[in-house]
Parts: C-alpha cells; sequence; structure tokens
C-alpha cells in the first residue's frame, strides 16, 4: 500500500525532473574551512556553516552596504560575518536562540562582573545539602574532599564515578559512593513539556527515561540543581544577567542522560560526547555534574568570557532590531518569526541560508532541551514549533514542500533582478532532496550551480551519517536562467 507521500510525488513530479542529489556538481571548492572563532564555539547547535567560507561568499555577491538575508538563520552566522564585513543583514528564525546569541553579542558587559556573580552562584551552589550528599567525595590519594565530574550510569545505576582532585591533581575513576539520584525538595520550577507529544520520541524512550515530562531528561538531583542555577541568574539586577543565561543554555544539554559513555580506551574519564540529530536514551550514560559544568562553561576556554572577549576583536560594536522598519537606522534586523511567513519592505543583494535538510535533523523539537528554560527566562522567546519547516511525524514531506515554495518564492519576490539565493543542503535520504527538486520547480527556479564542500569538522548531524553527510554539504546557486549563478568569484 502506497503512503500518502508516495501518492503526493505521483502527482507533482514530473519524469524530466532530475534529482539534485544526481546532479552533476559542477565545481568542487577550494576554500578551506578555518578555525572558527570563539564566539562561535560557545553553544551546541546545529547548521554551524564554515564562518570564512559564508563570509567569502557574502563579500563575493554583495558590495558594502548592501541587504543580505537569511530566512533560517540558526545560529546567526550571516548576521555576524555580514556585520563584520560592512553589510546590512536581515535574518529570520522560529528558534529563539538566534535572536538570544544576537542580543548577547550586541552589548559590551563588565566582565570582573561576570567572575564575581558566576563565583558567588557556584559557592552557594557547593553548600547545599544535595551538592555535599552527591558531588563530593574523599581523594583516595591524599584523602581531601573534592567535587566528583561525573558518574559513569549503568541501566538507571551510578556504579562509579570520576573526579579530578583539586588537591593533588589525581584524575581518578572509582565505584562510585552514592547510589541514589534523589532530589533536595528545593522547591523551584522546573520545567514541564509532555515529551509524548513530540514526533521524534517514542514509547520505548519514554519507558527508558522513566516518564513524560522533560524533566526526566535528567537525574532527580540533576534537574534539581539547575533548577537551583536558573533560580539564581533569574535574580541578576544587571545586564550581566544574558551573560550568565548563555553559560547555561552551553551547559543544560550536557547534564542530561544523553551523554554518551566514552571507553575507558580513550583514557577520557572527565569527558563526554553530545551530538544528536533527534532525542536519543542511553541505555548507560554519564551523569555530569552540573555546577562543574556550569563552572566551564563560565570560565573556559569556550565559555562566555571567552566568547564575549572573542565578540569584542571579532566583531565592530554593532545595533540590531526586531522590527523590519528600523532597517535604515540600526545595523541589522533579526525576525523571531516563521520564514515561510511573507516578507516585504527590504531589498536584499543576497540570500545565503541553510534550510532544514528534510527529515536529516529534528532541529525544533531537539532545542527544547534549551529553549524550555529560555522561554521561561523571558517569554520573547516561547516558540511554536507547529509552524517549523522539517519533515517528521506531524510535518509531511507535503508540507514542507509547499512551506518551502513559500519561502523561495518570498527571496525571488525580495531580491533585487541581478540578486542570487544561496544554499546549503545535504540528506541521505532520497525524499529529501526530491522535496527540495520539487520547491525549487514550483518556484520557477532552478539550480545553476552545484559546489561540493566538505569541511574541517564533523557536524552536529554526523551521528548516524553515511557517504560523508557529516562532514560536508553540497552549495547551491539558484536563481533564473539569465542569472549567472555564481557562488564563488573568480
Amino acid at each position: 500500500m502506497r503512503s500518502q507521500d508516495d501518492v503526493y510525488f505521483a502527482k507533482v513530479k514530473n519524469d524530466d525532473i532530475v534529482s539534485l542529489k544526481d546532479m552533476k556538481i559542477t565545481d568542487v571548492s577550494n576554500l578551506k574551512e578555518e578555525t572558527r572563532p570563539t564566539l562561535y564555539r560557545g553553544l551546541k547547535y546545529w547548521g554551524k556553516k564554515p564562518h570564512n567560507i559564508w563570509r567569502d561568499i557574502i563579500k563575493k555577491n554583495t558590495v558594502e552596504g548592501d541587504v543580505v538575508y537569511d530566512p533560517f538563520a540558526g545560529t546567526a552566522i550571516t548576521f555576524f560575518e555580514s556585520i563584520k564585513i560592512g553589510r546590512k543583514p536581515v535574518v529570520a528564525d522560529i528558534n529563539p536562540l538566534t535572536l538570544f546569541l544576537v542580543k548577547l553579542y550586541s552589548i559590551d558587559y563588565d566582565i570582573d562582573k561576570i567572575k564575581q556573580i558566576a563565583l558567588n552562584i557556584i559557592a552557594k551552589a557547593k553548600t547545599t545539602d544535595l551538592y555535599l550528599n552527591s558531588f563530593v567525595t574523599t581523594c583516595s590519594r591524599c584523602h581531601k574532599k573534592t567535587d566528583i565530574y561525573n558518574y559513569r550510569v549503568f541501566d538507571t545505576i551510578p556504579e562509579e564515578h570520576s573526579y579530578k582532585c583539586k588537591f593533588c591533581g589525581a584524575t581518578i575513576t572509582e565505584k562510585a559512593q552514592y547510589a541514589n539520584c534523589k532530589s533536595n525538595g528545593f522547591n523551584l520550577w522546573k520545567p514541564i513539556l509532555d515529551m509524548g507529544q513530540l514526533s521524534s520520541i517514542n514509547t520505548s524512550f519514554i519507558k527508558k527515561i522513566g516518564g513524560k515530562n522533560i524533566t526526566k531528561l535528567w537525574t532527580d538531583r540533576n534537574i534539581e540543581l539547575l533548577s537551583f542555577l536558573f533560580a539564581e541568574i533569574k535574580k541578576i539586577k544587571t545586564k550581566e544577567k544574558d551573560a550568565l543565561m548563555f553559560a547555561f543554555l552551553q551547559m543544560v544539554h550536557l547534564t542530561t542522560k544523553m551523554c554518551a559513555l566514552r571507553s575507558k580506551k580513550s583514557n577520557r574519564p572527565l569527558s563526554t560526547s553530545w551530538g544528536r540529530p533527534a532525542f536519543l536514551a542511553l541505555n548507560s550514560y554519564m551523569e555530569q555534574n552540573p555546577i562543574i559544568q556550569f563552572e566551564r562553561a563560565v570560565f573556559g576556554k569556550n565559555g562566555v568570557i571567552e566568547c564575549l572577549l572573542s565578540r569584542k576583536t571579532y566583531l565592530p560594536q554593532y545595533r540590531f532590531s526586531t522590527d523590519l522598519k528600523d532597517l535604515n537606522n540600526v545595523d541589522g534586523v533579526v525576525l523571531l518569526k516563521d520564514s515561510k511567513t511573507v516578507v516585504k519592505g527590504f531589498k536584499p543583494q543576497l540570500v545565503i541560508t541553510d534550510p532544514p535538510y528534510g527529515s536529516t535533523i529534528q532541529y525544533g523539537e531537539l532545542s527544547e532541551v534549551w529553549n524550555i528554560w529560555l522561554q521561561k527566562y523571558d517569554p520573547i522567546y516561547k516558540v511554536n514549533l507547529d509552524k517549523e519547516i522539517i519533515i517528521n511525524n506531524k510535518h509531511s514531506i507535503e508540507s514542507y514542500i509547499k512551506n518551502m515554495t513559500k519561502v523561495l518564492l518570498n527571496c525571488k519576490l525580495l531580491l533585487y533582478p541581478d540578486g542570487k539565493i544561496i544554499m546549503t543542503f545535504n540528506s541521505n535520504s532520497d525524499r529529501d532532496w526530491e522535496a527540495l527538486d520539487l520547491a525549487i520547480k514550483q518556484s520557477d527556479l532552478k539550480v545553476l550551480q552545484k559546489i561540493y564542500q566538505k569541511n574541517c569538522r564533523s557536524s552536529e548531524a554526523n551521528v548516524g551519517a553515511i557517504d560523508g553527510i557529516g562532514i560536508s554539504d553540497f552549495y547551491l546557486s539558484i536563481g533564473n536562467d539569465i542569472d549567472d549563478g555564481v557562488l564563488y568569484a573568480a
């Protein structure tokens, strides 16, 4: 029996459509990805494009003062790289993380004040009974009290813990002394979300993590300590509040039950791996100490302090707005909205974007790990996942095609006659490619150039990836027959 998607494709697909997946690659990029500035390394999120390649494309297809539009802004690389070279970005994304990052980096903070506030919060957290009973042990070498960095959990039982003694410096993994995961009863706010309503969640996942509410992504003690940190950050009265919230977002996913154990052969007992295209429940996982993770997210080499210092040296000071009416008076605009909504009132010379790759990554649902906290932090960051352009159990291929068509038509309407649309795409699924084929065709556009770009590092989509999808993208220049389709100028 044919699925609804099969029936839809049979109705709309013409035999003469050549799949983009099979389309001849017109060039192989010789541009190399450079090391990312720290401001891009702070937050674990998908779609981090090679910043220097993104900037090169923008620079070669625009001149200073031109407007650049990105309807799927993600981590706001289009915004930041456009600002860096004197272009004026307009970016949109349904995910509030985009707006939060742009707002964060638009402000100059008192670094010393960030340090002092963070140290006070950490010290306060470490005096709680829950922390003392759960994450403090006696070093087996020097016999002094030190902090446990993590537990190695097997079938819900924390069998081992690891630590680096703050006195003798020894890194030790040994049998866990504290086998329970009971909460402290802080009576603080905790996130509420029925995970059974998410399309990427099945009954096996719910059973494995121990319940439907999103709090079950964390152990009882970790959700208590995270709630404690969150409450302390909410109390901050100065602008440094956003910086500490960024540190919280940097580490909140690293304290879930989705943190995989590294093999003992790797000899890295204090670290985990986390890179997920969708929610994943593990039989064995690493339960990381939230307070240690928060401390790293503030003071570590990719922590918020280093991110803010990186922004200061990498980008000029900028002003932004969330209203297109202000475009002439600010350096850029961020729209917290779904990209299929018609946008008017500006004329970009270039559209450059990294859209959802069909069904490859469940961006919106998995982002709830961060956004469930962010929207409680400030209601302006509330997100409606029903408006997401994606393919999953709640969003059909047909709706993906129709919505991507709306986005492309709007971009086509906005652009100057000689403007260009450049996007990246990759997927293991033929259907994802076919869906994009149809969206481009129904927009009366065509792919003029297809360039293969291999990146230096694996993306967060690499889990379960084949054919190099995790370390590569295809860059597509899209336009009409008279467009020269130049991605990289000679």
